[in-house]
């Protein structure tokens, strides 16, 4: 008999094995009183005396022969405690430590109590007549077991989907709800093996993920912009690139994905924008490559002599461009260059005092350098004040009184000195002293003077008032006694004007000046008369004659008079003429006398005085003999 537990081969008639104590198959009989039997330790006795009779010889060979069962673990196991024969023998039949007779401790260990005893018969009757023996099932364990372990499996699945970065990927790969960094991750797996459509799906999941929390992934729409490449959507691309930039202005990848794209486009427009992005990426980043990078594509920028700086001079620049491209230049700082800029010719352009912010680029087609820019500081030197050999005093005799130069410009033989002595301001039309002594009126005389140096530019005005007390006293200016037969200009009316002299040839309407409205003019054969209308009334604003004898001018002037007879009867000091043919009579602060070159040799002296801040102003017209050939009297109003 084949023992299931350990293999024990043993003879047919055996209940137990000999070796482990493993109830044999006979022992499951009930019906031969099996479970008896063993209780009764028949068995057991009998499988004692058959193993003490073997020699130590026999039985490993006899344990050689036994093959292992595998389904032995399924057996009941029954704990045998029997000790050898010869330990029955030292004993006299008993158990060495409790001095039990061995028959009854193997009979007593079979089961340690009787619930087992009843558990094994129970066994031993649920297994009658099967080859082996069969384990009792639990249900009830089994579901509970069950249920158990399907809920950890179900934790443990969620958990790893939901908190795991592997579970993630897995749910962004079916498309369901993941982290944005999941499908970020995603989308590289689809970019490596080619699949550009999912992979821009799964980075475009990830983008708007990111943009919802208010986060950008520079790395990942970086990816993202390749993908766009990759596809042929390069206006995504680009616009992608700028968000980026925008955004994170320091990375300079977008930059260089962004040039690229514009670069490649094969657009001049995209060029230019390409060259602008360079100089913003240079400034942004600090990356001295991209200025390199825009250096290539753009013009070089144009050059220019003189340089810019400071100057006591006038200066012409030239600009040139060593490629050959135009120039466009500008001293205006809100033109926009080239198209508010001005062409530069090889003449240059002439740049006078004053300072001037010069910008100039150099074009290509489209493409525009960066700006040349430089600051013109031409500040001339002024020439001193100049000074004069007489000093300001009152004199009972006639003066005369030299100019000279300011003490740095003594040697200074560019300087050029003009003054005034009739009162006015000295200008470029006044009087130039050319060394020869000034002859000073009669009675308060105002000495003003100013120098001008090579470079045109002005000093100082010297003003100094002399008082000489010698005769003949000057004779007074033109005032409001002054009249032509005695009639009242801007006051005489139409009608009693036509009393005296007739109504006249109506001309029409004519444009005067001062008047805001049209007047009237009526031609005679004399002269002519302009009427106004003031208010409801008609009156003379301008009267001029040409014939002697019809009228009677101021201080007993006529027609014919010469300019010497006539700036005779009016003050006159005695100012020479300037260049241009033109002399100061006296200049104050009612009222002015001047004589003023015409053309082919004729003159008009003309007076005028102040009224209510208006003008009336009296002109003898010379021809080209200096003699009068016609007198006017007119208002003019301010």
């Amino acid at each position: 008999m084949l023992c299931p537990k350990c293999g024990y081969y043993s003879e047919s008639d055996e209940n137990v094995c000999p070796e482990c104590g493993q109830i044999l198959k006979q022992a499951y009989d009930l019906r031969h009183g099996g479970a008896q039997a063993i209780r009764q330790g028949k068995r057991a006795k009998e499988a004692a005396k058959s193993r003490a009779g073997k020699t130590e010889a026999e039985k490993p060979a006899a344990r050689a022969r036994i093959t292992v069962r595998k389904d032995t673990a399924r057996m009941p196991v029954i704990r045998d405690t029997r000790g050898t024969a010869e330990e029955e023998k030292e004993n006299g039949g008993e158990d060495t430590a409790g001095n039990i007779p061995a028959i009854e401790r193997r009979r007593r260990n079979v089961y340690d109590d009787d619930a087992d005893e009843i558990t094994a018969l129970r066994y031993l009757a649920a297994h009658e007549g099967s080859g082996s023996p069969r384990r009792l099932v639990n249900w009830v364990r089994f579901t509970i077991i069950a249920v158990l372990a399907g809920m950890m499996i179900f934790a443990g699945g969620y958990f790893f989907l939901k908190r795991t970065d592997a579970g993630q990927k897995i749910l962004a790969r079916m498309g369901r709800e993941a982290t944005s960094v999941a499908y970020w991750a995603v989308g590289d797996e689809y970019m490596d093996r080619g699949d550009i459509d999912k992979a821009i799906e799964c980075f475009e999941k990830a983008r708007g993920m990111d943009e919802k929390e208010n986060y950008q992934d520079v790395d990942g729409l970086l990816n993202l912009g390749s993908a766009y490449e990759a596809a042929g959507e390069l206006d995504k691309a680009a616009a992608l690139y700028q968000q980026i930039y925008e955004h994170t202005p320091s990375r300079t990848e977008a930059y260089v994905n962004h040039i690229r794209i514009l670069q490649n486009s094969g657009d001049e427009n995209d060029k230019v924008k390409a060259g602008e992005l360079m100089k913003l990426a240079y400034e942004k980043t600090g990356e001295k490559t991209f200025m390199t990078q825009r250096s290539d594509l753009l013009p070089a920028p144009p050059e220019v002599k003189p340089i810019a700086g400071y100057y006591e001079t006038k200066r012409t620049l030239v600009f040139s461009s060593y490629q050959g491209y135009d120039v466009y230049y500008t001293f205006d700082d809100n033109a926009n260059l080239p198209e508010d800029g001005i062409l530069a010719t090889k003449e240059g352009v002439m740049l006078d005092e004053g300072i001037w912010n010069m910008r100039a680029v150099a074009v290509n087609n489209k493409l525009v350098s960066d700006e040349l820019r430089g600051t013109y500081k031409i500040i001339m030197p002024s020439p001193m004040t100049p000074r004069a050999t007489l000093a300001p005093n009152t004199y009972r005799t006639s003066q005369r009184v030299r100019l000279k130069p300011g003490l740095d410009d003594e040697k200074d033989s560019s300087i050029v000195i003009y003054y005034t002595i009739d009162g006015s301001m000295p200008d470029s039309d006044s009087p130039i002293f050319d060394g020869e002594p000034i002859m000073l009126p009669n009675g308060w005389v105002t000495l003003r003077a100013i120098a001008v140096n090579r470079y045109r530019k002005l000093s100082n005005m010297l003003e100094i008032k002399y008082k000489i007390e010698a005769n003949p006293k000057p004779k007074t200016a033109f005032g409001a006694e002054d009249t032509i037969d005695k009639l009242k200009i801007n006051q005489t009316t139409q009608n009693e004007f036509f009393s005296t002299y007739g109504q006249g040839t109506a001309a029409g309407a004519v444009r005067q000046e001062g008047f805001d409205t049209e007047c009237r003019r009526y031609d005679y054969p004399w002269g002519y008369a302009v009427m106004n209308l003031s208010k409801k009334n008609w009156v003379l604003v301008e009267v001029a004659f040409r014939s002697d004898g019809v009228m009677s001018a101021p201080r007993g002037t006529q027609i014919g008079d010469t300019e010497a007879f006539v700036v005779d009867k009016f003050r006159d000091m005695q100012q020479v003429e300037s260049k241009s043919g033109n002399r100061g009579l006296y200049s104050t602060t009612n009222g002015l006398g001047k004589i003023w070159a015409q053309e082919e040799g004729e003159k008009i002296i003309r007076y005028r005085y102040t009224v209510d801040s208006n003008y009336v102003q009296l002109e003898y017209r010379l021809n080209s003999s200096g003699k009068v050939r016609e007198i006017d009297l007119r208002y003019i109003p301010q």
